[in-house]
């Protein structure tokens, strides 16, 4: 017996919903992106410039960490959770980068490729002190009191603790206290 005419077979239709679906959810996860991408960006590559030294190789980081998480597909609601997942890839791209041969450590000059308008980056003094000090001291400091963010967002961009983070960041300040930078 022929099919009835207009009918369609139920898993046609569920095709054609979960297509739908999907390219909704992609459309939120876009505009999710597009949205911490103007609000963060510039921040998120400014600290990202500071702690590697070189803004060309910051920029890298910070738009591999963007395009991981677009890759991600963040939910439209989780807004905060896809902020921490950018700070958490973009303290992880700083660290493999330092880790990988030829990192910011090994430039005979140390200094960044370009400045960013309107900004200066603190004097070369601090900056010299701050390469001496241990990775993670140095993101501790940089992330608290250049970036300015809670000790929370710290721990969880690092993947430590907030006592750790505490401990990093009074690790630090003694240390550039030993050195004369800070009194």
């Amino acid at each position: 017996m022929p099919p009835v005419p207009g009918w369609r077979h139920p898993r046609t239709r569920y095709k054609r919903h979960a297509a739908h679906r999907r390219h909704r959810k992609a459309a939120e996860a876009d505009r999710v992106v597009a949205v911490l991408y103007r609000a963060h960006y510039q921040s998120l590559a400014r600290v990202a410039a500071l702690l590697v030294r070189d803004t060309v190789a910051a920029e890298e980081i910070v738009q591999s960490a963007f395009v991981s998480l677009h890759r991600a597909r963040p939910h439209p609601q989780d807004e905060d959770r896809a902020l921490a997942y950018l700070r958490r890839a973009v303290v992880s791209g700083i660290r493999s980068r330092d880790a990988a041969p030829g990192g910011w450590h090994s430039r005979p000059d140390g200094l960044p490729h370009a400045s960013w308008p309107g900004h200066s980056i603190p004097g070369t003094l601090l900056v010299t002190a701050l390469q001496a000090l241990p990775a993670r001291q140095r993101e501790a400091l940089v992330l608290r009191y250049y970036a300015q963010w809670t000790d929370a967002q710290i721990a969880a961009a690092m993947g430590i603790s907030g006592q750790a983070v505490v401990r990093q960041a009074e690790r630090g300040i003694s240390t550039l206290r030993v050195c004369g930078v800070l009194d």
